[in-house]
């Protein structure tokens, strides 16, 4: 199968945005900065949210630039956003090419693309999760859309995240559950993607899109096959290690049609739902308590938590959702600006907007090693969906381990995924 990846072409009227707290609100005439390479420095711990929420949007914009042929993670600057072709970060190592069957050496990192495979659809799983390459455990659950189709998951690393991966062996499960010292160097990059099946009732022109085979499951979420699907992106983290964040920086990104804007009225929170627009996991009929609600009855089978749909659902339910904390006004200028910008009228990353960027207030502080994560909260709803009133992505990320070990993994998950040699198991290790 032959990969694609379109980035497509349509204008964009921008809708009214809604605000939050009152707080450092950026000039709608602030310069943007489209630029094919990643901001070399991020800014000081005590910068304004301004500051860093254009951080975050150089930084997606520089890592959806489109890449050069046969250069895993290098921009092809001759082009511009929208022009066809990979993403620099569709580029990047997925978890499938890092962490082999068997815990075999993954090769080099420049070696040639395959076909795109996802078969992820319960992205806390890894995180909460003892086994190996679990799908389900007692914290989140599958996400369906509105249209009956599950959201798919996809985590992959850059080349300096890569070469430390490869040359400590952690591929293997059996030498990295023992590792007591793991500390990726600056400079590293993990990016989280999770996307939705397009239908024909879907504008393709409003996502980053790809063609990639896809788990298939029966009615009860049980995994019967392998399917080709053409899909468009609704959720990206972009998790980078910069030079002075030993906490790593944290942003998060969220095509505009996943839920509706809110806008504060008479000291309320209201959806202001743009008419004519069917949006992805929303649903205005929706019960209230219906909302942000695990689809999971947990059972345990062989020892195992698994989920099994509520009584009076199956795996095609739909999930709706809706954003419990606003974006703050100060993210809502930035991402207006962006979004506008001329540089990206011929792009679909129009049709994407920054959720948040959480960072370490104090980075250096001895006695606070989490750092103050500023904002507290951090949640996009299609990755976090059923936990968004106390999500933090650095709270839950600074517990990260590899299966089985006592030992922090320096705020990353991809070691979950590690095999074990041939011949041996995890459990053989217990």
């Amino acid at each position: 199968m032959k990969t694609t990846l379109r980035l497509s072409v349509m204008l964009l009227g921008l809708a009214s945005l809604p605000a939050l707290a009152r707080e450092q609100a950026m000039p709608s005439t602030q310069a943007t900065n489209l630029n094919c390479q990643p901001p070399s420095t991020a800014p000081a711990a005590t910068a304004s949210q301004d500051l860093f929420d254009q951080y975050s949007w150089q930084m997606f914009i520089a890592l959806s630039w489109p890449a050069q042929d046969g250069q895993r993670g290098n921009p092809d600057c001759s082009k511009q956003p929208g022009d066809a072709g990979y993403t620099v970060w569709q580029t990047y190592k997925t978890v499938e090419e890092i962490f082999l069957p068997g815990a075999t050496n993954p090769g080099p990192w420049n070696s040639p693309q395959t076909a795109k495979s996802l078969g992820i659809i319960n992205i806390a799983a890894l995180k909460n999760s003892s086994q190996v390459n679990a799908v389900d455990q007692a914290v989140g659950g599958w996400l369906i859309d509105q249209a009956r189709n599950p959201t798919y998951y996809d985590i992959s690393a850059n080349e300096t995240s890569y070469n430390y991966i490869v040359g400590n062996s952690f591929y293997n499960a059996d030498v990295v559950s023992k590792a007591n010292n793991i500390q990726f160097p600056y400079g590293v990059i993990e990016v989280k993607s999770s996307w939705r099946v397009l239908t024909t009732a879907d504008n393709a022109s409003h996502y980053l899109t790809m063609l990639a085979r896809v788990a298939k499951f029966n009615d009860q979420g049980q995994r019967i096959g392998v399917t080709e699907a053409y899909l468009g992106l609704v959720g990206l983290h972009i998790i980078t290690k910069a030079n002075g964040y030993p906490q790593w920086i944290w942003s998060t990104f969220e095509q505009v049609d996943n839920v509706p804007p809110k806008a504060l009225v008479n000291g309320q929170w209201v959806d202001q739902p743009a008419s004519g627009t069917a949006y992805s996991y929303f649903n205005a009929a929706a019960p209230a308590v219906t909302l942000n609600q695990s689809p999971c009855d947990w059972q345990t089978q062989d020892a195992h938590l698994v989920c099994v749909p509520k009584p009076g659902t199956t795996f095609q339910t739909p999930n709706p959702l809706n954003r419990v904390t606003p974006i703050a006004e100060v993210t809502n200028g930035v991402n207006a600006n962006y979004r506008s910008d001329p540089g990206l009228q011929s792009s679909a990353l129009k049709y994407y907007q920054l959720i948040t960027t959480q960072r370490p207030l104090m980075p250096d502080n001895p006695g606070n090693p989490l750092g103050q994560p500023t904002p507290s909260l951090s949640a996009n709803v299609t990755m976090e969906s059923y936990i968004q009133p106390n999500s933090s992505c650095m709270n839950c990320h600074s517990m990260a381990t590899p299966v089985k070990s006592p030992y922090k993994s320096d705020y990353s998950y991809l070691f979950k995924f590690a095999n074990a040699p041939i011949g041996k198991t995890i459990k053989d290790e217990e």
